[in-house]
C-alpha cells in the first residue's frame, strides 16, 4: 500500500489551484439560449467556453479529453474497464443584483473568492480535478478508472448529460457528486417544474414579470398598471406599512411599480423573501379582485408547503413538501406562475399534480408539468456511503450522520452514485444569491478529502 500524505500534497499546489479556479471563476457561463443548430456551443458561448477552459486543463496535464459538440464532456484517467465516476457542472445560475465584489471577477478578500459559481459548482469541479491530477501525478496504482464528467445545464434542464449519457452509457462502479454537503447526502427529494396558467382578464393589469427561474427566490416582481387608481399613492403606503424595498413611477396613462425581495435556493424558499408573493399582496391592498389575483392569494403566495393548493405533507425522514413560486409573466393575453415543488418518500406525484389541478381549476387556470425528477434513494448504511464518510471524518474528526436534502444534484443522473460536499453545514453558504462565495480554507480541505476518497474508491 502506499502511503500518501493527502493534506500535503494539495496544500504544495495551493498556487495553481487558486489560479486555475480563478480563470474559471471569471468566466460568466450563465445559460443564455438553447440552439442545438449553434455548432458547439449549444447552451452558448460562455458555457461552451468554460467547457473548453477545463478541457484544455486536463489536455495540458495528460489526461484524455472528451468534448461532446459542447453538450458535455469529460477528464478520464487510466484505460480499466470499471470506473469510478463524479461529475461537475459548469453552468451557473444568473448572478442577479447588488454584489459587493463583482460576481465574475474572483476577488479575494478575508480569504474567501467571492464569484458566482464559486461554491456551485465550478470551485467543487476544480477541486476534484485536482484530486484527480494529484492521483495521477503521484502515478498511484488503481484498479478502476476514474472519470470527472463536465455538466452545463445543470441548473436548467440536464440536455447536456442526457445527451452525454446516451452516448456513453457505461454505469460506473461507485462515485459520488460535488455539488451540495458534507458529511453526505444519501436522499433527495422529487423535483418538478409545474406552470400554472391561464387567461388575464383584468381592467387593471397590463403585465406582471418576477423571478429569473423556478428554482431561486424571486428577489423581484414588476408590473404595468393602467390608471385606474391612484397606484403612485397605494403603492407608497404599502411599501411603508409593510417596510418593503419598491419604487412606483406614472407614466401618461399608467403605472410602473417593482418590488425587491431576497433570494434564495428554491429547495429551501423559507430563507428568502418572496417578491412575487410581495407583488400579489399589493394588488390584494390596491384592491384588485381579478381572477389571477384570487388564484394568487387563495392557492399560492405566502405558502411554502402547498397548504392551500392541499398537497402539504411531511417525512420524518426527508421532511416536508416545499413549493417557490420563482417566477412568473404574462404574454398574449395569458399568465403563467412557474412552481418549483420538491417533495420526500411518500408522495404520489401524480396524485399531487391531479389535486393541484383541481384546486386551481376553479379560477379557470390548469397546471402543467414542465419537467419531474424522481426522489434518489440511497441506503445510508450501503458500503459506498460507509467508504464516504470514513475519509471526511478521518480529516474533519466530525461524526455527524449523513442527510437528506430537498435540492437535486447530478447524483440522479448518474448510478451508484451519492452527492458529497463541499460545503460544511457549520458555514454559512450563499449559493443561488448574492455575494457567493468559497472559504479557501474549507476549499483546500475538500480537495483532500475528494483526492483520498477517490483514492479509496478506485485503488
Amino acid at each position: 500500500m502506499m502511503k500518501i500524505d493527502f493534506k500535503q500534497e494539495v496544500i504544495n499546489r495551493k498556487d495553481d489551484i487558486i489560479r486555475d479556479l480563478k480563470g474559471l471563476i471569471k468566466i460568466n457561463s450563465e445559460l443564455t439560449t438553447y440552439d442545438p443548430n449553434r455548432k458547439g456551443a449549444p447552451f452558448g458561448e460562455g458555457i461552451k467556453e468554460a467547457l473548453d477552459y477545463m478541457l484544455s486543463l486536463g489536455e495540458k496535464d495528460g489526461f484524455e479529453t472528451v468534448n461532446l459538440d459542447g453538450y458535455a464532456g469529460h477528464i478520464s484517467y487510466g484505460n480499466q474497464k470499471a470506473y469510478v465516476g463524479t461529475i461537475g457542472h459548469l453552468d451557473v445560475v444568473p448572478a442577479g443584483n447588488d454584489w459587493t465584489y463583482p460576481p465574475y471577477g474572483a476577488e479575494i478578500h478575508d480569504n474567501k473568492m467571492y464569484g458566482r459559481g464559486t461554491e456551485d459548482d465550478k470551485g467543487p469541479t476544480i477541486a476534484i480535478y485536482y484530486a484527480l491530477k494529484i492521483l495521477k501525478e503521484l502515478n498511484v496504482p488503481l484498479s478502476k478508472r476514474i472519470k470527472l464528467i463536465l455538466g452545463t445545464d445543470e441548473e436548467t434542464a440536464w440536455r447536456g448529460v442526457r445527451h452525454y449519457f446516451s452516448v456513453y452509457p457505461e454505469i460506473p462502479v461507485s462515485g459520488f457528486i460535488p455539488d451540495a454537503d458534507f458529511p453526505l447526502i444519501y436522499a433527495e427529494k422529487g423535483i418538478s417544474r409545474i406552470f400554472v396558467e391561464g387567461p388575464l382578464v383584468s381592467d387593471d393589469i397590463i403585465s406582471v414579470k418576477g423571478g429569473f427561474r423556478d428554482n431561486m427566490v424571486p428577489d423581484y416582481a414588476e408590473a404595468y398598471l393602467n390608471s385606474t387608481k391612484d397606484f403612485d399613492k397605494l403603492f407608497q403606503t404599502f411599501l411603508k406599512e409593510n417596510n418593503y424595498q419598491g419604487t412606483v413611477n406614472k407614466h401618461e396613462d399608467h403605472f410602473y411599480v417593482k418590488v425587491v425581495g431576497k433570494s434564495a435556493h428554491g429547495s429551501t424558499p423559507q430563507f428568502g423573501e418572496n417578491a412575487i408573493d410581495r407583488l400579489f399582496e399589493f394588488f390584494i391592498f390596491a384592491g384588485l379582485n381579478d381572477e389571477i389575483v384570487k388564484l394568487a392569494q387563495e392557492r399560492l403566495i405566502g405558502d411554502v408547503h402547498g397548504k392551500k393548493l392541499g398537497v402539504n405533507y411531511r417525512d420524518e425522514e426527508m421532511g416536508d413538501l416545499t413549493i417557490n413560486l420563482g417566477a412568473m409573466s404574462t404574454e398574449d393575453g395569458k399568465y403563467r406562475f412557474n412552481l418549483n415543488l420538491r417533495y420526500p418518500n411518500g408522495v404520489d406525484f401524480d396524485q399531487v399534480v391531479q389535486t393541484i389541478n383541481e384546486n386551481v381549476s376553479v379560477f379557470d387556470a390548469k397546471a402543467i408539468v414542465d419537467n419531474h425528477q424522481e426522489l434518489l434513494y440511497v441506503d445510508p448504511k450501503s458500503e459506498l456511503v460507509q467508504n464516504l464518510l470514513k475519509v471526511y471524518r478521518k480529516h474533519t474528526g466530525d461524526m455527524t450522520e449523513p442527510i437528506t436534502i430537498g435540492g437535486g444534484t447530478f447524483a440522479r443522473a448518474l448510478p451508484n452514485s451519492v452527492a458529497f460536499g463541499p460545503h460544511f453545514l457549520d458555514k454559512p453558504t450563499y449559493i443561488h444569491q448574492k455575494n457567493e462565495f468559497i472559504d479557501l480554507d474549507d476549499f483546500f480541505k475538500a480537495i483532500i478529502i475528494y483526492t483520498e476518497a477517490l483514492y479509496e474508491l478506485a485503488k
